[in-house]
Protein backbone atom coordinates (compact mmCIF):
# COMPACT_ATOMS: atom_id res chain seq x y z
CA UNK A 1 0.00 0.00 0.00
CA UNK A 2 1.48 3.19 -0.99
CA UNK A 3 2.03 6.15 1.47
CA UNK A 4 -1.19 7.95 2.11
CA UNK A 5 -3.42 5.72 -0.01
CA UNK A 6 -6.11 4.86 2.46
CA UNK A 7 -7.91 2.16 0.39
CA UNK A 8 -8.07 -1.56 1.63
CA UNK A 9 -7.91 -4.39 -1.11
CA UNK A 10 -11.50 -5.75 -0.84
CA UNK A 11 -9.85 -9.41 -0.97
CA UNK A 12 -7.89 -8.43 2.23
CA UNK A 13 -11.46 -6.72 4.02
CA UNK A 14 -13.11 -10.14 2.99
CA UNK A 15 -10.60 -12.26 4.64
CA UNK A 16 -10.99 -10.56 8.10
CA UNK A 17 -14.67 -10.03 8.12
CA UNK A 18 -15.68 -13.53 7.13
CA UNK A 19 -13.05 -14.95 9.54
CA UNK A 20 -14.70 -13.07 12.28
CA UNK A 21 -18.02 -11.71 11.22
CA UNK A 22 -19.40 -11.13 14.84
CA UNK A 23 -17.14 -8.99 15.66
CA UNK A 24 -17.81 -6.25 13.66
CA UNK A 25 -20.78 -3.59 14.52
CA UNK A 26 -22.42 -1.86 11.30
CA UNK A 27 -23.02 1.36 10.62
CA UNK A 28 -26.00 2.39 7.75
CA UNK A 29 -26.45 5.50 5.26
CA UNK A 30 -28.78 5.86 3.50
CA UNK A 31 -27.27 3.99 0.00
CA UNK A 32 -28.15 0.84 2.13
CA UNK A 33 -31.88 1.47 1.84
CA UNK A 34 -32.08 2.68 -1.82
CA UNK A 35 -32.34 -0.49 -3.11
CA UNK A 36 -35.21 -1.66 -0.93
CA UNK A 37 -36.58 1.90 -2.86
CA UNK A 38 -36.51 4.18 -0.33
CA UNK A 39 -35.59 7.64 -1.40
CA UNK A 40 -32.25 9.27 -0.22
CA UNK A 41 -32.12 12.51 1.33
CA UNK A 42 -31.37 14.03 -2.19
CA UNK A 43 -34.53 12.14 -3.54
CA UNK A 44 -36.42 13.93 -0.60
CA UNK A 45 -34.62 17.73 -0.95
CA UNK A 46 -36.15 17.05 -5.01
CA UNK A 47 -39.77 16.17 -4.32
CA UNK A 48 -39.22 19.74 -1.82
CA UNK A 49 -37.49 21.57 -4.88
CA UNK A 50 -40.00 20.93 -7.10
CA UNK A 51 -43.48 21.93 -4.16
CA UNK A 52 -41.65 24.93 -3.76
CA UNK A 53 -41.52 25.84 -7.32
CA UNK A 54 -44.36 24.73 -9.01
CA UNK A 55 -46.34 26.63 -5.26
CA UNK A 56 -43.74 29.54 -5.75
CA UNK A 57 -44.29 30.39 -9.72
CA UNK A 58 -47.77 28.76 -10.38
CA UNK A 59 -46.70 25.54 -12.23
CA UNK A 60 -48.92 22.75 -12.46
CA UNK A 61 -46.72 20.06 -10.55
CA UNK A 62 -48.12 16.75 -12.46
CA UNK A 63 -46.58 18.51 -15.54
CA UNK A 64 -42.81 18.68 -14.09
CA UNK A 65 -40.74 15.27 -14.00
CA UNK A 66 -38.36 15.78 -11.72
CA UNK A 67 -36.43 12.89 -13.29
CA UNK A 68 -36.16 14.82 -15.93
CA UNK A 69 -32.70 16.49 -16.40
CA UNK A 70 -33.95 19.75 -18.52
CA UNK A 71 -37.11 20.42 -15.48
CA UNK A 72 -34.02 19.73 -12.55
CA UNK A 73 -32.06 22.67 -14.78
CA UNK A 74 -34.68 24.47 -14.51
CA UNK A 75 -36.01 24.36 -11.19
CA UNK A 76 -32.74 24.70 -9.69
CA UNK A 77 -31.79 28.07 -11.82
CA UNK A 78 -34.92 29.40 -10.01
CA UNK A 79 -33.58 28.39 -6.58
CA UNK A 80 -29.85 29.74 -7.46
CA UNK A 81 -31.70 33.00 -8.23
CA UNK A 82 -33.24 32.87 -4.77
CA UNK A 83 -29.69 32.38 -3.02
CA UNK A 84 -30.30 29.10 -1.90
CA UNK A 85 -27.28 26.41 -1.92
CA UNK A 86 -26.09 25.08 -4.47
CA UNK A 87 -27.11 21.62 -5.62
CA UNK A 88 -25.07 18.68 -3.58
CA UNK A 89 -24.19 21.40 -1.06
CA UNK A 90 -24.67 19.96 2.81
CA UNK A 91 -26.85 22.52 3.66
CA UNK A 92 -29.91 22.04 1.25
CA UNK A 93 -31.26 19.44 3.40
CA UNK A 94 -31.97 21.97 6.49
CA UNK A 95 -32.49 24.54 3.79
CA UNK A 96 -35.57 22.73 1.88
CA UNK A 97 -36.86 21.78 5.12
CA UNK A 98 -36.96 24.31 7.12
CA UNK A 99 -38.44 26.36 4.46
CA UNK A 100 -40.93 24.05 3.86
CA UNK A 101 -42.31 22.84 6.92
CA UNK A 102 -40.91 25.97 9.28
CA UNK A 103 -41.18 24.79 12.90
CA UNK A 104 -44.36 22.54 12.14
CA UNK A 105 -42.98 19.64 12.72
CA UNK A 106 -46.47 17.24 12.73
CA UNK A 107 -46.38 18.11 9.12
CA UNK A 108 -42.41 16.87 8.24
CA UNK A 109 -43.71 14.13 10.35
CA UNK A 110 -46.41 13.20 7.93
CA UNK A 111 -44.23 14.16 4.85
CA UNK A 112 -41.77 11.28 6.25
CA UNK A 113 -44.73 9.00 7.01
CA UNK A 114 -45.87 8.89 3.27
CA UNK A 115 -42.37 9.20 1.58
CA UNK A 116 -40.62 6.41 3.85
CA UNK A 117 -44.39 3.82 3.97
CA UNK A 118 -43.39 0.17 4.89
CA UNK A 119 -45.51 -0.86 1.99
CA UNK A 120 -42.95 0.60 -0.17
CA UNK A 121 -40.48 -1.10 0.91
CA UNK A 122 -38.71 -3.94 -1.41
CA UNK A 123 -36.29 -5.87 0.41
CA UNK A 124 -33.48 -6.77 -1.83
CA UNK A 125 -30.53 -9.31 -0.92
CA UNK A 126 -28.78 -7.14 1.01
CA UNK A 127 -31.40 -6.48 2.94
CA UNK A 128 -32.36 -9.97 3.59
CA UNK A 129 -28.39 -11.06 4.30
CA UNK A 130 -27.51 -8.81 7.02
CA UNK A 131 -31.09 -9.45 8.89
CA UNK A 132 -30.19 -13.51 8.75
CA UNK A 133 -26.33 -12.11 9.60
CA UNK A 134 -28.20 -10.81 12.52
CA UNK A 135 -30.50 -13.86 13.63
CA UNK A 136 -27.31 -16.47 13.50
CA UNK A 137 -24.80 -13.74 15.50
CA UNK A 138 -23.02 -12.24 12.89
CA UNK A 139 -24.10 -9.08 13.08
CA UNK A 140 -24.79 -7.92 16.88
CA UNK A 141 -24.73 -4.52 16.79
CA UNK A 142 -26.29 -2.45 13.78
CA UNK A 143 -26.55 2.23 14.23
CA UNK A 144 -28.21 4.00 11.29
CA UNK A 145 -29.17 7.28 10.32
CA UNK A 146 -31.87 5.84 8.55
CA UNK A 147 -35.48 6.51 9.60
CA UNK A 148 -37.38 3.85 7.66
CA UNK A 149 -38.03 0.98 8.72
CA UNK A 150 -36.08 -1.35 5.68
CA UNK A 151 -33.99 -3.56 8.85
CA UNK A 152 -37.16 -4.45 10.81
CA UNK A 153 -38.89 -5.49 7.69
CA UNK A 154 -36.10 -7.55 6.69
CA UNK A 155 -35.74 -9.24 10.08
CA UNK A 156 -39.33 -9.93 10.43
CA UNK A 157 -38.97 -11.37 6.95
CA UNK A 158 -36.26 -13.83 7.83
CA UNK A 159 -36.69 -13.89 11.49
CA UNK A 160 -40.17 -14.29 11.94
CA UNK A 161 -40.02 -12.09 14.75
CA UNK A 162 -40.36 -7.86 15.46
CA UNK A 163 -36.76 -6.34 15.96
CA UNK A 164 -36.50 -3.61 18.79
CA UNK A 165 -35.12 0.04 17.14
CA UNK A 166 -33.89 2.15 20.16
CA UNK A 167 -34.54 5.70 18.80
CA UNK A 168 -34.97 8.95 20.19
CA UNK A 169 -37.99 8.06 22.56
CA UNK A 170 -36.29 4.72 23.60
CA UNK A 171 -32.78 5.50 23.38
CA UNK A 172 -32.57 5.27 27.18
CA UNK A 173 -32.18 1.64 26.94
CA UNK A 174 -29.80 1.14 24.63
CA UNK A 175 -26.85 0.95 26.52
CA UNK A 176 -28.03 -1.09 29.03
CA UNK A 177 -28.82 -3.52 26.14
CA UNK A 178 -25.29 -3.66 24.51
CA UNK A 179 -23.99 -4.20 28.44
CA UNK A 180 -26.27 -6.95 28.88
CA UNK A 181 -25.81 -8.58 25.41
CA UNK A 182 -28.86 -8.30 24.16
CA UNK A 183 -28.25 -8.74 20.85
CA UNK A 184 -29.20 -7.64 17.83
CA UNK A 185 -28.91 -4.65 19.02
CA UNK A 186 -30.56 -1.93 16.70
CA UNK A 187 -30.08 1.61 16.94
CA UNK A 188 -30.96 4.99 14.99
CA UNK A 189 -28.95 7.82 15.54
CA UNK A 190 -31.49 10.44 14.36
CA UNK A 191 -34.29 8.85 15.36
CA UNK A 192 -37.54 7.19 14.10
CA UNK A 193 -39.50 9.17 11.81
CA UNK A 194 -42.89 7.69 13.65
CA UNK A 195 -41.95 9.58 16.32
CA UNK A 196 -43.17 13.30 17.65
CA UNK A 197 -39.59 13.96 18.55
CA UNK A 198 -37.64 13.30 14.87
CA UNK A 199 -34.38 15.02 14.38
CA UNK A 200 -33.21 15.11 10.73
CA UNK A 201 -32.52 18.98 10.67
CA UNK A 202 -28.78 20.26 11.24
CA UNK A 203 -29.77 22.50 13.98
CA UNK A 204 -31.49 19.34 15.76
CA UNK A 205 -28.56 17.21 14.73
CA UNK A 206 -26.00 18.82 17.05
CA UNK A 207 -28.03 18.20 19.95
CA UNK A 208 -28.11 14.12 18.98
CA UNK A 209 -29.51 11.74 21.49
CA UNK A 210 -26.78 11.52 24.18
CA UNK A 211 -27.75 8.03 24.86
CA UNK A 212 -27.33 6.54 22.13
CA UNK A 213 -24.43 8.47 21.27
CA UNK A 214 -22.98 6.92 24.57
CA UNK A 215 -24.03 3.24 23.33
CA UNK A 216 -21.82 3.76 20.34
CA UNK A 217 -19.23 4.94 21.90
CA UNK A 218 -19.56 1.47 24.20
CA UNK A 219 -19.72 -0.57 21.19
CA UNK A 220 -16.68 0.96 19.89
CA UNK A 221 -14.74 -0.09 22.94
CA UNK A 222 -16.16 -3.89 22.36
CA UNK A 223 -16.70 -4.06 18.20
CA UNK A 224 -14.68 -3.04 15.21
CA UNK A 225 -17.01 -1.19 12.61
CA UNK A 226 -18.47 -1.56 8.76
CA UNK A 227 -19.78 1.29 7.44
CA UNK A 228 -21.42 1.34 4.26
CA UNK A 229 -24.34 3.52 2.35
CA UNK A 230 -23.25 7.16 4.53
CA UNK A 231 -20.89 9.30 3.04
CA UNK A 232 -19.61 11.58 6.17
CA UNK A 233 -20.81 14.40 5.46
CA UNK A 234 -22.83 15.21 8.68
CA UNK A 235 -20.20 16.96 11.05
CA UNK A 236 -22.52 15.55 14.36
CA UNK A 237 -22.18 11.39 13.04
CA UNK A 238 -18.47 12.06 12.48
CA UNK A 239 -17.37 13.76 15.30
CA UNK A 240 -18.89 9.82 17.36
CA UNK A 241 -16.45 8.45 15.37
CA UNK A 242 -13.57 10.67 16.14
CA UNK A 243 -15.13 10.51 19.90
CA UNK A 244 -14.71 6.81 19.54
CA UNK A 245 -11.00 6.94 18.50
CA UNK A 246 -10.05 9.02 21.46
CA UNK A 247 -10.85 6.41 23.90
CA UNK A 248 -7.89 3.66 25.41
CA UNK A 249 -9.30 0.58 22.50
CA UNK A 250 -11.41 1.93 19.24
CA UNK A 251 -12.58 -0.61 17.03
CA UNK A 252 -10.53 -3.51 18.23
CA UNK A 253 -11.43 -5.46 15.11
CA UNK A 254 -10.54 -2.56 12.13
CA UNK A 255 -12.74 0.15 11.04
CA UNK A 256 -13.82 -0.23 7.32
CA UNK A 257 -15.60 1.94 5.44
CA UNK A 258 -16.98 1.02 2.09
CA UNK A 259 -18.18 2.98 -0.69
CA UNK A 260 -18.55 2.21 -4.68
CA UNK A 261 -15.77 3.50 -5.80
CA UNK A 262 -12.66 5.22 -3.35
CA UNK A 263 -13.23 8.55 -5.67
CA UNK A 264 -16.06 8.34 -3.33
CA UNK A 265 -15.30 8.72 -0.42
CA UNK A 266 -15.14 12.27 0.95
CA UNK A 267 -12.10 14.15 2.80
CA UNK A 268 -13.69 14.13 6.10
CA UNK A 269 -13.96 10.44 5.63
CA UNK A 270 -10.08 9.89 4.37
CA UNK A 271 -9.78 12.04 7.11
CA UNK A 272 -10.72 9.77 9.44
CA UNK A 273 -9.43 6.79 8.06
CA UNK A 274 -5.72 8.22 8.88
CA UNK A 275 -6.53 9.24 11.98
CA UNK A 276 -7.54 5.64 12.94
CA UNK A 277 -4.14 4.57 11.59
CA UNK A 278 -2.14 7.02 13.22
CA UNK A 279 -4.10 5.28 16.51
CA UNK A 280 -3.24 1.85 15.67
CA UNK A 281 -6.67 0.46 14.04
CA UNK A 282 -6.88 -1.78 11.09
CA UNK A 283 -8.74 0.58 8.92
CA UNK A 284 -9.46 1.29 5.30
CA UNK A 285 -11.36 2.33 2.64
CA UNK A 286 -12.93 -0.93 0.77
CA UNK A 287 -14.28 -0.07 -2.85
CA UNK A 288 -16.87 -3.21 -2.51
CA UNK A 289 -19.72 -1.81 -4.84
CA UNK A 290 -23.47 -1.52 -3.53
CA UNK A 291 -24.71 -2.52 -0.92
CA UNK A 292 -26.23 -5.73 -2.07
CA UNK A 293 -23.20 -6.38 -3.64
CA UNK A 294 -20.80 -5.58 -0.45
CA UNK A 295 -23.41 -8.38 1.42
CA UNK A 296 -23.85 -10.59 -0.84
CA UNK A 297 -19.66 -11.12 -1.27
CA UNK A 298 -19.62 -11.49 2.55
CA UNK A 299 -22.84 -13.81 2.96
CA UNK A 300 -20.98 -16.26 0.10
CA UNK A 301 -18.08 -16.36 2.64
CA UNK A 302 -20.02 -17.62 5.52
CA UNK A 303 -19.33 -21.37 6.15
CA UNK A 304 -21.83 -21.31 9.05
CA UNK A 305 -24.57 -20.11 7.27
CA UNK A 306 -28.20 -22.06 8.79
CA UNK A 307 -29.48 -23.67 5.35
CA UNK A 308 -33.12 -22.01 6.15
CA UNK A 309 -31.67 -18.77 6.48
CA UNK A 310 -30.01 -19.38 2.79
CA UNK A 311 -33.00 -20.45 1.65
CA UNK A 312 -34.29 -17.24 2.67
CA UNK A 313 -31.93 -15.39 1.65
CA UNK A 314 -31.52 -16.62 -1.55
CA UNK A 315 -35.22 -17.69 -2.87
CA UNK A 316 -34.33 -18.24 -6.11
CA UNK A 317 -31.65 -20.42 -5.42
CA UNK A 318 -32.42 -24.36 -6.15
CA UNK A 319 -32.72 -26.32 -2.92
CA UNK A 320 -30.34 -28.79 -2.43
CA UNK A 321 -31.66 -32.59 -1.97
CA UNK A 322 -30.02 -35.46 -0.91
CA UNK A 323 -31.09 -38.23 -4.04
CA UNK A 324 -29.48 -40.55 -5.17
CA UNK A 325 -29.74 -39.90 -8.64
CA UNK A 326 -30.62 -43.42 -10.61
CA UNK A 327 -28.95 -44.93 -13.47
CA UNK A 328 -28.94 -43.41 -16.91
CA UNK A 329 -32.72 -45.02 -18.76
CA UNK A 330 -32.70 -46.74 -22.02
CA UNK A 331 -36.19 -46.48 -22.77
CA UNK A 332 -38.58 -44.06 -24.39
CA UNK A 333 -39.99 -41.33 -23.73
CA UNK A 334 -36.72 -38.91 -24.15
CA UNK A 335 -36.92 -35.77 -22.69
CA UNK A 336 -34.94 -32.77 -23.49
CA UNK A 337 -34.10 -29.35 -22.22
CA UNK A 338 -33.72 -26.27 -23.85
CA UNK A 339 -31.14 -24.94 -21.57
CA UNK A 340 -27.46 -24.75 -22.59
CA UNK A 341 -24.75 -24.51 -19.81
CA UNK A 342 -22.61 -21.27 -19.85
CA UNK A 343 -18.87 -22.21 -19.36
CA UNK A 344 -17.64 -18.84 -19.09
CA UNK A 345 -18.94 -15.18 -19.07
CA UNK A 346 -17.88 -11.85 -19.06
CA UNK A 347 -15.13 -11.37 -16.09
CA UNK A 348 -15.03 -7.21 -16.95
CA UNK A 349 -16.86 -4.82 -18.70
CA UNK A 350 -16.78 -0.49 -18.84
CA UNK A 351 -17.33 1.69 -16.38
CA UNK A 352 -18.18 5.52 -16.47
CA UNK A 353 -18.29 7.59 -12.93
CA UNK A 354 -20.12 11.07 -13.07
CA UNK A 355 -20.24 14.19 -10.97
CA UNK A 356 -22.90 14.04 -9.82
CA UNK A 357 -24.04 10.32 -9.42
CA UNK A 358 -25.73 8.91 -12.71
CA UNK A 359 -29.09 7.67 -11.59
CA UNK A 360 -31.15 5.08 -14.42
CA UNK A 361 -33.54 8.24 -14.20
CA UNK A 362 -30.95 10.80 -15.78
CA UNK A 363 -29.49 7.81 -18.13
CA UNK A 364 -33.43 7.53 -19.09
CA UNK A 365 -33.64 11.24 -20.29
CA UNK A 366 -29.98 10.81 -22.23
CA UNK A 367 -31.52 8.25 -24.17
CA UNK A 368 -34.59 9.60 -24.93
CA UNK A 369 -36.50 7.11 -27.48
CA UNK A 370 -33.74 5.26 -28.51
CA UNK A 371 -32.59 2.10 -28.26
CA UNK A 372 -28.90 1.87 -28.04
CA UNK A 373 -27.48 -0.95 -29.52
CA UNK A 374 -24.44 -1.05 -25.95
CA UNK A 375 -25.60 -3.19 -23.00
CA UNK A 376 -25.73 -0.66 -20.18
CA UNK A 377 -26.71 -0.45 -16.71
CA UNK A 378 -26.31 1.53 -13.44
CA UNK A 379 -24.85 0.24 -10.92
CA UNK A 380 -22.49 2.49 -8.47
CA UNK A 381 -21.63 4.30 -12.11
CA UNK A 382 -22.69 3.15 -15.50
CA UNK A 383 -21.44 -0.30 -16.66
CA UNK A 384 -21.43 -1.08 -20.03
CA UNK A 385 -19.98 -3.46 -22.97
CA UNK A 386 -19.88 -2.06 -26.57
CA UNK A 387 -19.15 1.25 -28.18
CA UNK A 388 -17.81 3.90 -25.43
CA UNK A 389 -18.77 6.70 -28.12
CA UNK A 390 -22.49 5.38 -28.20
CA UNK A 391 -22.45 5.14 -24.17
CA UNK A 392 -20.88 8.60 -24.11
CA UNK A 393 -23.41 10.23 -26.29
CA UNK A 394 -26.30 9.43 -23.84
CA UNK A 395 -24.33 11.24 -21.09
CA UNK A 396 -23.25 15.28 -21.00
CA UNK A 397 -18.80 15.62 -21.79
CA UNK A 398 -19.02 17.60 -18.65
CA UNK A 399 -20.20 15.13 -16.30
CA UNK A 400 -17.98 12.59 -17.25
CA UNK A 401 -15.42 12.41 -14.31
CA UNK A 402 -13.67 8.80 -14.68
CA UNK A 403 -13.22 6.28 -17.41
CA UNK A 404 -11.84 2.94 -16.40
CA UNK A 405 -12.48 -1.33 -16.18
CA UNK A 406 -14.84 -2.84 -13.64
CA UNK A 407 -14.28 -6.22 -12.93
CA UNK A 408 -16.45 -9.26 -11.77
CA UNK A 409 -14.71 -11.03 -9.40
CA UNK A 410 -17.59 -14.06 -9.71
CA UNK A 411 -19.90 -13.25 -12.40
CA UNK A 412 -22.49 -15.64 -11.42
CA UNK A 413 -22.87 -14.77 -8.15
CA UNK A 414 -23.24 -11.10 -8.90
CA UNK A 415 -26.34 -12.07 -11.57
CA UNK A 416 -27.87 -13.63 -8.57
CA UNK A 417 -27.83 -11.02 -6.96
CA UNK A 418 -28.37 -8.37 -8.55
CA UNK A 419 -31.50 -8.09 -11.05
CA UNK A 420 -29.79 -4.89 -12.42
CA UNK A 421 -26.66 -7.02 -13.48
CA UNK A 422 -28.70 -10.19 -14.69
CA UNK A 423 -30.21 -7.57 -17.33
CA UNK A 424 -26.98 -6.50 -18.09
CA UNK A 425 -25.44 -9.47 -18.52
CA UNK A 426 -28.38 -11.07 -20.60
CA UNK A 427 -28.44 -8.55 -22.59
CA UNK A 428 -24.68 -8.82 -23.57
CA UNK A 429 -25.68 -12.57 -24.08
CA UNK A 430 -28.24 -11.55 -26.88
CA UNK A 431 -25.91 -9.44 -28.60
CA UNK A 432 -23.40 -11.99 -28.54
CA UNK A 433 -26.00 -14.58 -30.12
CA UNK A 434 -27.23 -12.52 -32.85
CA UNK A 435 -23.90 -10.93 -34.00
CA UNK A 436 -23.36 -11.90 -37.63
CA UNK A 437 -26.63 -14.19 -37.77
CA UNK A 438 -29.26 -13.53 -40.27
CA UNK A 439 -31.55 -12.67 -37.64
CA UNK A 440 -32.77 -9.26 -35.74
CA UNK A 441 -32.75 -8.55 -31.65
CA UNK A 442 -35.54 -7.48 -30.71
CA UNK A 443 -36.66 -6.79 -27.15
CA UNK A 444 -40.33 -6.80 -25.40
CA UNK A 445 -40.13 -5.78 -22.12
CA UNK A 446 -37.61 -7.49 -19.96
CA UNK A 447 -36.83 -10.08 -22.76
CA UNK A 448 -34.71 -10.75 -25.30
CA UNK A 449 -35.68 -12.39 -29.24
CA UNK A 450 -33.61 -13.40 -31.76
CA UNK A 451 -36.30 -12.88 -34.95
CA UNK A 452 -35.49 -14.78 -38.51
CA UNK A 453 -34.75 -12.55 -41.07
CA UNK A 454 -37.12 -11.63 -44.35
CA UNK A 455 -34.19 -10.41 -46.63
CA UNK A 456 -33.80 -12.64 -49.90
CA UNK A 457 -29.38 -12.61 -48.99
CA UNK A 458 -30.54 -14.33 -45.50
CA UNK A 459 -32.57 -17.40 -47.34
CA UNK A 460 -29.68 -19.90 -47.75
CA UNK A 461 -28.37 -19.43 -44.13
CA UNK A 462 -32.12 -19.86 -42.79
CA UNK A 463 -32.75 -22.99 -44.55
CA UNK A 464 -32.07 -25.62 -41.83
CA UNK A 465 -34.73 -23.61 -39.67
CA UNK A 466 -37.24 -23.96 -42.65
CA UNK A 467 -36.42 -27.54 -43.09
CA UNK A 468 -36.88 -28.15 -39.16
CA UNK A 469 -40.27 -25.68 -39.64
CA UNK A 470 -40.97 -28.35 -42.33
CA UNK A 471 -40.64 -31.56 -40.59
CA UNK A 472 -38.25 -32.32 -42.98
CA UNK A 473 -39.97 -33.04 -45.46
CA UNK A 474 -39.83 -29.24 -46.87
CA UNK A 475 -39.05 -25.79 -46.31
CA UNK A 476 -41.18 -24.14 -45.08
CA UNK A 477 -41.16 -20.61 -44.83
CA UNK A 478 -39.69 -18.62 -41.41
CA UNK A 479 -41.31 -15.10 -42.34
CA UNK A 480 -44.43 -14.11 -44.37
CA UNK A 481 -47.51 -11.69 -43.30
CA UNK A 482 -50.28 -12.47 -41.22
CA UNK A 483 -53.54 -13.66 -43.78
CA UNK A 484 -56.00 -11.34 -43.97
CA UNK A 485 -54.29 -8.36 -41.63
CA UNK A 486 -51.41 -5.41 -42.23
CA UNK A 487 -49.32 -7.80 -39.19
CA UNK A 488 -45.89 -9.32 -40.29
CA UNK A 489 -44.57 -12.99 -38.34
CA UNK A 490 -41.22 -14.70 -38.44
CA UNK A 491 -39.87 -17.68 -36.45
CA UNK A 492 -37.75 -16.66 -33.66
CA UNK A 493 -36.70 -17.91 -30.52
CA UNK A 494 -36.67 -16.02 -26.60
CA UNK A 495 -33.29 -15.51 -25.50
CA UNK A 496 -32.89 -16.20 -21.27
CA UNK A 497 -29.95 -16.01 -18.63
CA UNK A 498 -30.73 -18.36 -15.57
CA UNK A 499 -29.28 -19.09 -13.13
CA UNK A 500 -28.99 -22.95 -11.31
CA UNK A 501 -27.38 -24.42 -8.28
CA UNK A 502 -24.45 -22.18 -8.95
CA UNK A 503 -24.41 -22.74 -13.03
CA UNK A 504 -24.92 -20.32 -15.69
CA UNK A 505 -27.53 -21.39 -18.71
CA UNK A 506 -28.62 -20.15 -21.87
CA UNK A 507 -32.47 -20.87 -22.30
CA UNK A 508 -34.02 -21.07 -25.84
CA UNK A 509 -37.56 -21.34 -26.24
CA UNK A 510 -38.77 -21.05 -29.85
CA UNK A 511 -41.96 -18.93 -30.63
CA UNK A 512 -43.51 -16.94 -33.39
CA UNK A 513 -42.73 -13.54 -33.53
CA UNK A 514 -45.85 -10.74 -34.40
CA UNK A 515 -45.10 -7.54 -35.77
CA UNK A 516 -46.07 -5.20 -34.09
CA UNK A 517 -45.95 -6.97 -30.88
CA UNK A 518 -48.49 -5.20 -29.31
CA UNK A 519 -51.23 -6.65 -32.08
CA UNK A 520 -49.88 -9.92 -30.89
CA UNK A 521 -53.39 -11.20 -29.60
CA UNK A 522 -54.69 -10.45 -33.44
CA UNK A 523 -52.70 -12.91 -34.35
CA UNK A 524 -53.65 -16.01 -32.20
CA UNK A 525 -55.32 -18.58 -34.30
CA UNK A 526 -52.78 -17.97 -37.06
CA UNK A 527 -49.59 -18.83 -34.40
CA UNK A 528 -52.04 -21.68 -32.78
CA UNK A 529 -52.33 -22.88 -36.67
CA UNK A 530 -48.79 -23.05 -37.15
CA UNK A 531 -47.67 -24.57 -34.04
CA UNK A 532 -50.60 -26.78 -32.88
CA UNK A 533 -49.03 -30.06 -35.28
CA UNK A 534 -45.68 -29.66 -33.96
CA UNK A 535 -45.16 -32.57 -32.18
CA UNK A 536 -41.69 -33.93 -30.50
CA UNK A 537 -39.53 -34.61 -33.21
CA UNK A 538 -40.64 -31.26 -34.92
CA UNK A 539 -40.15 -29.32 -31.83
CA UNK A 540 -36.49 -31.17 -31.33
CA UNK A 541 -35.65 -30.29 -34.64
CA UNK A 542 -36.38 -26.75 -34.43
CA UNK A 543 -35.07 -26.26 -30.86
CA UNK A 544 -31.72 -28.32 -32.35
CA UNK A 545 -31.54 -25.81 -35.73
CA UNK A 546 -31.58 -22.35 -33.36
CA UNK A 547 -28.88 -23.61 -31.46
CA UNK A 548 -26.92 -24.53 -34.88
CA UNK A 549 -27.68 -20.79 -36.50
CA UNK A 550 -27.04 -18.84 -32.93
CA UNK A 551 -24.40 -21.13 -30.98
CA UNK A 552 -22.85 -23.18 -33.66
CA UNK A 553 -20.13 -25.55 -33.33
CA UNK A 554 -18.79 -28.06 -35.80
CA UNK A 555 -19.76 -31.23 -32.88
CA UNK A 556 -22.43 -31.35 -30.65
CA UNK A 557 -21.01 -31.19 -26.90
CA UNK A 558 -18.43 -28.80 -28.00
CA UNK A 559 -17.63 -25.58 -25.95
CA UNK A 560 -18.30 -22.59 -28.16
CA UNK A 561 -16.67 -18.87 -27.87
CA UNK A 562 -19.20 -16.33 -28.77
CA UNK A 563 -17.89 -12.37 -28.25
CA UNK A 564 -20.36 -9.65 -28.12
CA UNK A 565 -18.66 -6.27 -29.86
CA UNK A 566 -16.20 -8.70 -30.85
CA UNK A 567 -14.31 -5.13 -31.98
CA UNK A 568 -15.39 -2.75 -29.72
CA UNK A 569 -14.17 -0.82 -27.01
CA UNK A 570 -15.46 -3.29 -24.60
CA UNK A 571 -15.96 -6.79 -25.92
CA UNK A 572 -18.60 -9.06 -23.98
CA UNK A 573 -17.14 -13.12 -24.18
CA UNK A 574 -18.62 -16.14 -23.49
CA UNK A 575 -17.84 -19.71 -23.82
CA UNK A 576 -21.26 -21.93 -24.47
CA UNK A 577 -21.73 -25.36 -24.82
CA UNK A 578 -23.92 -26.37 -27.55
CA UNK A 579 -25.61 -29.35 -25.94
CA UNK A 580 -28.88 -29.62 -23.76
CA UNK A 581 -29.08 -32.14 -21.52
CA UNK A 582 -31.43 -35.28 -22.12
CA UNK A 583 -33.19 -37.90 -19.72
CA UNK A 584 -34.23 -41.37 -20.88
CA UNK A 585 -36.73 -43.78 -18.18
CA UNK A 586 -35.53 -46.56 -17.47
CA UNK A 587 -36.85 -49.68 -18.26
CA UNK A 588 -38.30 -52.66 -16.08
CA UNK A 589 -35.24 -54.40 -16.14
CA UNK A 590 -32.87 -51.54 -15.24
Amino acid sequence: MNSGDVTLPFSEFLRQVSARAARFMWFLGAGASRSALMPTANDLIWELKLRQYCREENQDIQQHDVSNRHVRQRVQAYFDSKGAPPAWDNAEYSFYFEREFGSDYPAQQRFLVEKLASEKISLNFGHRALAAMMAMGAAKVIFTTNFDEVVESAFAEMVGKSLQAFSLEGSYAALDALNADQFPLYAKLHGDFRFRRLKNLSADLKSNDAQIGRAFLAAANRFGIIVTGYSGRDGNVMQLFDDALSQANPFPAGLFWSVTRSSDATPEVNRLIERARAKGVTAGIVEAGTFDILLMRIWQQLSDRPPDLNAKVRPNLAEQVDITLPAPGNTYPLIRSNALPIIELPSKCGIIHCDPPLTWEHLRDGRGETNPVSPMAVDGGLLFWGERAEVEAYLKQSEIKERGSYVFDDPVSAIEGSTVLKGLFEHALACALVAEKPVVLRKRRREYFAVASNRREHIDYLAPLASAVGGGKFRAPVTGVVPRSDLSWAEAVSIRLDVRQGQAYLALNPLIWIAPMARREEATEFMRAREVKRYNSTSNAILDAWIRLLVGGAKNGENVKLTAFAGGDQPAPFLINNRTAFARVRGPHG
